[in-house]
């Protein structure tokens, strides 16, 4: 496989993974076994993690696949009792602003199967994200 994988003391996963469709899983697997590892969350919560897990690794990975080369995704995970602070990355042309700030409860996709972003939203207990011409960051946060 063709990915990294460390995992230290502090209950840290960082993955880097190519801009493939076939990682998502990889990523989300690994996501929730730290997450089960600690017991950081359960039920309906890891449920939700991993659902943004998901939508966040494939967001970037099509990002990165609009880029002229297909640039890879980097995916840091940190849990711990009754938290998980996910963070996926990608080398793409930067995400617009419109689409950071749309807000779920309009149950608008801003394009066809576009609602990602705002269940990420909806799903973590903190949001953020940021997003230039060196790619995009997506951060959030999922209590227990």
């Amino acid at each position: 496989m063709d990915s990294e994988l460390s995992l230290a003391e502090s209950n840290l996963v960082e993955i880097e993974i190519p801009s493939r469709v076939d990682m998502v899983a990889v990523v989300r697997m690994i996501v929730a076994a730290a997450t089960n590892a600690v017991d950081a969350i359960h039920g309906d919560r890891l449920d939700d993690l991993r659902w943004v897990t998901s939508e966040a690794t494939t967001n970037a990975i099509e990002a990165n696949l609009q880029h002229a080369d297909d640039g890879r995704v980097q995916v840091r995970c940190e849990v711990a009792e009754g938290c998980v602070k996910l963070a996926v990355s990608d080398q793409g042309p930067g995400m617009p602003a419109v689409a950071a700030v749309a807000n779920f409860a309009d149950h608008r996709p801003l394009s066809a199967g576009s609602l990602g972003i705002p269940l990420m939203k909806h799903f973590s207990s903190a949001w953020s994200y940021h997003s230039g011409l060196g790619g995009t960051t997506v951060q959030m946060e999922l209590h227990q």
